[in-house]
């Protein structure tokens, strides 16, 4: 037990040294350990080694880790937990404010009937999906003859967007090697406001390539359309306190840190402890809310937002 404990620490230290310094911005070990060590389970981690310590009669080491455990514990608190009772929730909603769905269903604990009682029970203007699937043409009849009040679709290499707002244009594009997109151009329902644009994302999980090229590749693209309302929704197997999310940052914001409600984890259910899914919005978009939903039907929570598109005089 003495050993186990040593050991256990060893890989702790290791692992909070990386989180404070390059996280994921250095060598393919690094990145894996930061990747497996989130704060959650760092926090777990020094809870453990408090109890064996114990147990084999190491007292003042023990102390140290229950420490630890909980400044660790306060830290994932802090940042993985969200109370959407802030200033940043607007209590003036109104026919304005549109509600927008991401989800990746493609590792379903149950049939695909299921994801769509949570989606009519949501009833969001806005779904975007990955992994949901062929195009083909069965899969196409199949979401018109479901989801009838959304009268504006594309099912396409693996996506589904269905939409209230009329689409103008759909184009798509590669992340590096490490993913791909669909870019959509909606029609305003108000005339002030410039066409909004959403991107739908996937980032491939290949544990061991950085997703460096990826995110940066991604806000590019979006930064391009920075005059104009967009949101970018996605699964990008990128923990949220990533470095290389650094670029996306200057111009987006994390809608789950802004305005959510809730724990920010999504993957893997049951018990979620990493933050890989997430919807992010640029300046001409006011959050009213955000929350991760918890279900049952696949391995990643559904990230949900309330939003409305600015005008030019509240940007």
């Amino acid at each position: 037990m003495k050993v186990l404990v040593l050991l256990i620490s060893i890989f702790w230290c290791l692992a909070i040294s990386i989180r404070f310094t390059v996280r994921d911005s250095s060598s393919v070990i690094s990145t894996l350990i930061f990747y497996m060590s989130p704060l959650i389970l760092l926090s777990l981690g020094a809870f453990v080694v408090f109890v064996l310590a114990w147990k084999v009669q190491w007292r003042r080491i023990a102390v140290i880790w229950l420490l630890l455990s909980i400044l660790t514990g306060t830290w994932c608190w802090k940042t993985q937990f969200q109370n959407g009772t802030n200033a940043n929730r607007v209590s003036k909603q109104d026919q304005s404010t549109k509600r927008v769905l991401f989800w990746n269903i493609g590792d379903r604990l149950w049939g695909l009937e299921h994801a769509i009682n949570e989606m009519r029970h949501l009833d969001p203007d806005l779904i975007g999906l990955v992994e949901a699937g062929a195009d083909s043409a069965e899969m196409k009849q199949f979401w018109k003859q479901t989801c009838p009040d959304h009268p504006y679709q594309v099912v396409q290499n693996g996506f589904v967007f269905l939409s209230r707002l009329p689409i103008e244009d759909t184009s798509a594009g590669r992340l590096a090697d490490m993913g791909q997109y669909l870019k959509f151009s909606l029609q305003s329902d108000h005339p002030d406001v410039r066409a909004p644009a959403v991107f739908l994302v996937d980032i491939y999980s290949k544990v061991l390539k950085s997703r460096k090229a990826a995110l940066e590749e991604l806000a590019d693209q979006a930064s391009q359309l920075n005059q104009q309302p967009v949101l970018v929704l996605g699964d990008f197997n990128t923990p949220g306190d990533s470095v290389h999310f650094d670029p996306l940052r200057k111009n987006f914001k994390n809608s789950l840190e802004i305005a959510g409600d809730g724990y920010l984890a999504t993957w893997p259910l049951p018990v979620p402890v990493l933050d890989l899914d997430g919807i992010w919005t640029n300046e001409f978009i006011e959050l009213y809310h955000a929350e991760n939903r918890w279900t049952w039907v696949s391995d990643h929570r559904p990230v949900c937002i309330e939003m409305s598109f600015k005008l030019p005089a509240e940007k």
